[in-house]
């Protein structure tokens, strides 16, 4: 069946969002196809449902219809639709069981159970792969993010400020890596509160695999998410993907160590862009692995000493208004 695209000059500006929010009679496992068969972002996502008025639609288009310029879709992309996406699409019932059978939701943005935060901001994934659950109390959250070679000191005050923050009820988000993201969870679950985590591969492929065991206990104290197709393996570019993700998550972002380069300084300029709190841990020490962190204090984030400042976190992330994202023009 060869679908026809509408002019969008002639369509209604909203009806994009609506259908990406709302959702309508839209069909999650076509959204899933062709958002992870398509080689798509959220962004070329949402012009396609604007422009076929669904995923199932999008997958059946022609190529001439997917071509056309206002879609600003590459030719490979153009390819996967065709011929990718649509056989992922004939095997997703199948996918979905599996996922369920394993404890996994797959989950829309226009469906409960979608996180609000991250809903709310920039281009959104329109899939997300759930291990666990995300509560209403997970907001207010703080993301605590830092080096995978923190300093002894360093990991031991990510640990306790994600203590100190789980016993005043704040729910901690990082990135399971190793480092500081490793030593945020436990310090969140020693403390007998939430913590999410944010994977830059798929929810089947636990990355780093010796975080397996630990991301099993988060499942059960929070939740792992992943936008990725289930056994997506890690990368480059999908870790740095994560990185906007986890700052959305939260309504602040915490720098415990960081060098100046690497994926703590654009979660952090993330974090500013998506309108969070953006607080840096204030090392006094002349050590590598505090050079990020004062040049985040010198860019305007807010100085921490250690875990005595957790009320202070506490208070400015419950006061924090998060600013609607605005979201870019489709065509």
């Amino acid at each position: 069946m060869r679908v026809t695209a509408p002019d969008p000059a002639n369509q209604d500006k909203l009806a994009w969002a609506a259908l990406y929010w709302g959702g309508g009679n839209q069909d999650k496992l076509a959204w899933a196809a062709l958002y992870w068969g398509g080689g798509l972002g959220p962004a070329g996502f949402k012009r396609l449902l604007a422009r076929f008025g669904s995923a199932r639609a999008a997958l059946e288009a022609g190529e001439k219809d997917l071509a056309a310029p206002s879609l600003r879709l590459k030719p490979e992309q153009v390819r996967a639709i065709r011929t990718q996406a649509p056989a992922l699409a004939e095997h997703m019932p199948d996918e979905l069981e599996a996922l369920e059978s394993q404890g996994v939701a797959l989950i829309c943005t226009f469906e409960d159970g979608y996180p609000p935060l991250l809903r709310e901001a920039q281009n959104p994934p329109p899939v997300l792969c759930v291990a666990g659950e995300v509560l209403p109390e997970d907001d207010p959250a703080l993301a605590i993010v830092g080096t995978r070679k923190p300093t002894r000191e360093g990991e031991r005050v990510a640990r306790d400020i994600a203590r100190a923050c789980a016993e005043l009820g704040i729910t901690v988000v990082s990135g399971l890596a190793l480092g500081v993201d490793t030593a945020a969870h436990r310090g969140a679950l020693d403390g007998d509160g939430r913590t999410l985590a944010m994977l830059g591969s798929g929810i089947k492929h636990i990355h780093p695999r010796r975080n397996r065991r630990l991301a099993k206990a988060i499942r059960e104290h929070g939740a792992v998410l992943s936008e990725q197709p289930p056994n997506a393996s890690p990368s480059a570019a999908r870790l740095m993907a994560r990185n906007r993700l986890t700052s959305a998550l939260a309504r602040g972002v915490l720098a415990v160590e960081s060098t100046l380069r690497g994926g703590t300084l654009q979660t952090a300029r993330d974090a500013w862009t998506q309108g969070r709190l953006v607080f840096a841990v204030d090392w006094q020490a002349d050590k590598p692995q505090a050079e990020g962190t004062r040049a985040l204090i010198a860019q305007g984030a807010e100085p921490i000493l250690g875990p005595d400042a957790v009320d202070l976190i506490a208070r400015m992330l419950r006061e924090h208004q998060v600013p609607a994202a605005d979201q870019p023009d489709l065509f």
